[in-house]
């Protein structure tokens, strides 16, 4: 094969007697791999130390390497574009002119080439050249029309797939001790002076597809992301602060991303892909973990559960609605996510029933004040977390309280068109206090909406019995009665129809069995 620089010819003749066998130790392809580096008059002792272990895959679960047998057995079918993609090797012209001269100048040369994205925590630098992000794109592209199994990157990106399990590793495992390695262990020496796996993926966001990621952080110790392309417009990548931190929902900078230049950050770090305007961004992002896991620093924030506890408000921004249980408390959920419940009771477990009496009457207040602005959304999802604290703070809480912040959730959702919630809520407050004209009214109101007007009926007639006074449920029995009149007529209407008759005309059942035919009604 052809090479352009003597590390990619050596790396190649290593691969070769892996595959073809050495006497030596034929099934050991890591201790070839160290032997290789060792051997290589340019490699250094953090070289060598570097590549232990690196062909092993992490064994945490959200890392799909571990469960897609498919995708290793069919990357070997795949028919490659580049092959160069597939060797253990990063070529010089991959790289930027100033990063390559960089890496072999050593790290004043690697410090000059940063960008400070935020001080001592997120830096950026030229990394790849564009013509090497087309052709790792055109190859991607080719995988995925090939119609091999495909593996999504995380639990959270819907789009994308792992580099690792469609036979790329071996260059990535060089990317990694090449390019990563000489910058994590000067910029990140706790957690990035050694590494021993990585989860390489692609991920991409357009319009009709993920848009962004929610804020989130990495299951990584140190993440590289390189944006590949193509043309976009927005998906910037905001940082907020560490995990473990009382700082974490603070929003500290957003970057801009551009082509093949690579953002660097702990895992630990907040962050989240802001929404796509338009086009297309794709990015290679590089996991990597290593013996900083076992230490006692990494453990102690591994065991620290902080999402939700803050010094000060959060920013909106840094608002998580997969993680943060009390998400609602500050911002709408988008449509089809919602609260974890064990996550929202460890949350609300947190804090003392006076505490949680106080959240309770201050998130009913603020709910108000997005009802005044007609903020539906905002207003439901307040007084569904006030309910949460008010049932923890039974005690400390006027009795009526959680009936009142059901049914006011219940007028939120109905505002919405989400009926059947609102019934539900209605419901639920009436099994507290049966005689509750405000629960009767709005749950008949939802029941009209939904064509069930014989429940709303029934609704509005026993308000009308607590209350004989109460216009708004008189006026709400008429037009409940005039409502089931036309959905009668309507039905009759439409059987009429759908059985070929003409004119003021019914159907009856003819006195041989099953045989229909209509008759005029007098």
């Amino acid at each position: 094969r052809r090479t352009s620089s003597p590390l990619c010819g050596h790396r190649w003749s290593a691969r070769r007697e892996r595959l073809q066998g050495s006497p030596n130790d034929p099934g050991d392809t890591r201790r070839l791999s160290r032997r290789s580096h060792s051997s290589h008059s340019g490699d250094t002792e953090l070289d060598r130390v570097a590549t232990l272990g690196t062909q092993h895959h992490s064994q945490d679960p959200s890392m799909a390497e571990t469960t897609c047998t498919s995708c290793t057995a069919a990357s070997a079918k795949y028919t490659a574009l580049h092959d160069d993609l597939f060797e253990p090797c990063v070529r010089d012209e991959w790289l930027s002119d100033g990063f390559r001269d960089a890496l072999q100048k050593g790290e004043h040369a690697l410090r000059s080439l940063l960008t400070e994205e935020v001080p001592k925590r997120v830096y950026s630098f030229e990394m790849l050249t564009p013509s090497f992000c087309k052709l790792l794109l055109d190859e991607l592209d080719n995988y995925e029309r090939s119609g091999l199994p495909v593996t999504r990157p995380n639990s959270m990106n819907n789009y994308g797939l792992i580099l690792n399990q469609i036979g790329m590793k071996p260059m990535l495992d060089e990317m990694q001790r090449k390019c990563l390695l000489p910058l994590s262990k000067m910029l990140f020496p706790a957690e990035g002076s050694a590494f021993d796996s990585h989860h390489s993926f692609m991920v991409k966001y357009r319009q009709d597809e993920d848009l962004g990621l929610d804020m989130h952080h990495d299951d990584s110790d140190v993440t590289l992301n390189v944006c590949l392309g193509k043309e976009f417009e927005g998906a910037t990548l905001s940082f907020c602060g560490y995990f473990g931190q009382d700082d974490h929902r603070k929003h500290v900078h957003t970057y801009s991303h551009r082509v093949g230049r690579a953002v660097m950050h702990l895992g630990t770090h907040r962050h989240g892909a802001d929404n796509i305007i338009s086009g297309e961004r794709y990015s290679l992002i590089m996991w990597s973990t290593g013996p900083y896991r076992q230490t006692e620093a990494y453990k102690r924030i591994a065991e620290r559960n902080l999402h939700g506890e803050d010094k000060d408000e959060p920013d909106a921004i840094c608002l998580s609605y997969t993680h943060d249980p009390d998400y609602g408390e500050y911002k709408a959920y988008p449509k089809g996510k919602s609260v974890k419940p064990a996550s929202r009771r460890l949350h609300i477990s947190r804090f003392t029933p006076g505490e949680a009496a106080n959240k309770a009457m201050q998130l009913k207040v603020k709910g108000g004040d997005d009802v005044k602005a007609e903020e539906w959304s905002l207003a439901a999802c307040k007084y569904k977390c006030a309910a949460d604290y008010a049932t923890s703070a039974a005690s400390k809480v006027p009795p009526e309280l959680l009936s009142a912040l059901m049914l006011n959730e219940a007028h939120c959702r109905i505002k919405l068109g989400e009926d059947q919630a609102a019934v539900d809520l209605c419901t639920e407050a009436l099994a507290r206090e049966p005689s509750n004209v405000k629960a009767l009214y709005r749950r008949a109101v939802a029941s009209i909406s939904l064509h069930e007007y014989g429940a709303a009926l029934s609704d509005l007639l026993a308000a009308a019995k607590l209350e004989p006074s109460n216009k708004a449920v008189r006026a709400k029995i008429a037009e409940c009665a005039a409502a089931a009149k036309r959905e009668k007529e309507n039905e009759k209407v439409l059987y009429t129809a759908m059985l070929g008759g003409g004119g003021n005309t019914i159907p009856h059942v003819a006195k041989k069995a099953g045989e229909i035919t209509p008759s005029t009604q007098q």
